[in-house]
């Protein structure tokens, strides 16, 4: 249903034998259904003469007709008009899903100002109405009460066909602009790629077409967005490459990448201070990193000393460990005298330090950082998954012993690159969801701030806005071709 909510003026409903805004976007727009505002002195008129409901029904007869009558004398005291306010949200909450028309032209300035402040919270349909004259009709005798109002809805020569549509909806949205801006870039700091999408689209939409490359913009969001939910290939799908940023992992190998994609991630929920998640990603990445090394510096076959206990679920055969890994047995076998079952472990990074503790091919720098990680581990990884606690980062710090969570998260990415070192030949040095945030902000945001000084017309040229901004935007264009061929290789 299409709903038009009005406040009424003095031009209502039919000013100088025309019609006043809300009965021109009666006629033009043919709501379901009106719903009037009116202050005191508008509800004694239509008492009177009925002078808003005739005018309404001579145009559209089977239209519901809804009236406010308030009590409202100060209507040009911003303060005053709660009540326009209120009928609008009870409104909004009994016709949630109906398509909402505000008149933005009749009534006071303040009502006018309160109405255009609704369309643009609400993203929804304002409708400007010009006067026949094309400026104000102040000079136009408004109704008194006292006329014909048959005769004056007879009279009127919006009535004759032909007559032209005075209505327009201005594009308010821009009035929200340097706040969607600024929420834009708080979502990208935040790492928050799908509020990030909604959010470039509304900002988008706010001078429409001012931003080329709105497509490759929300292509690298939803990249983004994949990325984050650990899906590198639908990420890769959705874009490889924005501006003279390549958005694939520098590691070819794809289980270093799948072990850099995830330690992303950890320093993404770092930053977010979802401070339980990081720690229980802790447990995961560490299994998967020390597998990938001992393998790398052993020669570790696991699949070779694995038994299958349960679809994705795997113990290894120590008895076949030994025959095959002596050294690393021994290793275990020193520090696990007291192990529970000795023939089947769950693999752990408990049990993986343990068989590197004398190896002479793993250095004593490693080996502290593994037991600095695992003694986190232990301390609080433990209690998060298994009791109901929740430790703020100072707890966390002071009951594992370490410096800060962005040092320990330093030595987990320092402890990863000196095992991956030499083995692909290059090391990520940036965040790639932080490469990807610099671009859209210096893309997105920053040049629509370009468009909108080239398209300011100096006020002495304004008579002449037509042409000089049609110059300006050949101009941006010429640019933004010239920028596109000579970006960065």
């Amino acid at each position: 249903m299409r709903i038009l909510y009005s406040p009424v003026g003095d031009t209502d409903p039919i000013r100088g034998m025309r019609d006043g805004a809300m009965l021109h976007i009666v006629r033009h727009y043919h709501p379901d259904k009106v719903v009037l505002f009116l202050s005191r002195d508008m509800v004694e008129k239509e008492h009177n003469t009925a002078v808003y409901t005739k005018a309404i029904t001579s145009i559209q007869p089977d239209i519901d007709l809804e009236i406010f009558e308030s009590d409202l004398v100060d209507v040009h005291k911003i303060d005053a008009l709660m009540p326009l306010v209120d009928e609008f949200y009870r409104l909004r909450e009994s016709h949630p899903n109906d398509e909402f028309l505000l008149n933005l032209s009749s009534g006071t300035p303040q009502m006018k100002e309160i109405m255009s402040y609704l369309t643009v919270e609400y993203n929804l349909i304002g409708i400007q109405v010009d006067s026949p004259q094309g400026a104000s009709n102040r000079s136009e005798f408004a109704l008194q009460g006292n006329e014909d109002i048959d005769f004056v809805i007879e009279s009127n020569l919006d009535n004759e066909p032909g007559e032209p549509n005075r209505c327009h909806e201005p594009k308010l949205a821009y009035l929200k602009r340097n706040q969607l801006k600024q929420q834009l870039i708080q979502a990208l700091h935040n790492y928050q790629y799908d509020v990030a999408q909604q959010l470039f689209n509304a900002y988008a939409h706010t001078i429409p077409g001012t931003i080329a490359g709105n497509h490759d913009i929300l292509s690298v969001l939803k990249h983004a967005s994949s990325r984050l939910t650990f899906d590198y290939d639908k990420a890769m799908e959705e874009c490889s490459q924005f501006d003279s940023v390549s958005l694939g992992s520098c590691y070819k190998d794809k289980q270093i990448r799948s072990l850099d994609e995830f330690l992303m991630i950890m320093e993404v929920r770092l930053k977010q201070k979802q401070l339980e998640d990081f720690i229980l990603k802790i447990t995961p990445f560490m299994h998967t990193l020390m597998r990938y090394y001992m393998t790398r510096l052993f020669g570790v076959r696991w699949r070779d000393v694995e038994v299958k206990i349960a679809k994705d679920y795997y113990k290894v055969d120590m008895n076949t460990f030994a025959s095959l890994y002596p050294t690393l047995y021994d290793s275990w076998n020193r520090y696990n005298g007291t192990t529970y079952n000795r023939d089947r472990i769950d693999l752990s990074l408990y049990h993986m330090l343990d068989m590197m503790r004398d190896q002479p091919k793993v250095s004593s720098d490693i080996l502290k950082v593994i037991e600095s990680i695992r003694r986190v581990e232990q301390t609080i990884r433990n209690n998060l998954a298994h009791k109901m606690i929740i430790f703020s980062e100072n707890q966390i710090c002071e009951l594992a012993d370490i410096q800060s969570l962005h040092h320990f998260y330093q030595d987990i990415r320092g402890l990863f690159q000196t095992i991956i070192d030499g083995t692909e030949g290059s090391i990520r040095n940036k965040l790639v969801y932080d490469a990807i945030n610099s671009v859209v902000i210096e893309r997105g945001c920053n040049r629509m701030r370009l468009y909108r000084i080239l398209v300011a017309v100096p006020f002495k040229y304004r008579k002449y806005q037509d042409s000089y901004r049609l110059v300006c935007c050949n101009f941006l264009g010429i640019f933004v071709f010239w920028a596109h061929f000579n970006k960065p290789k």
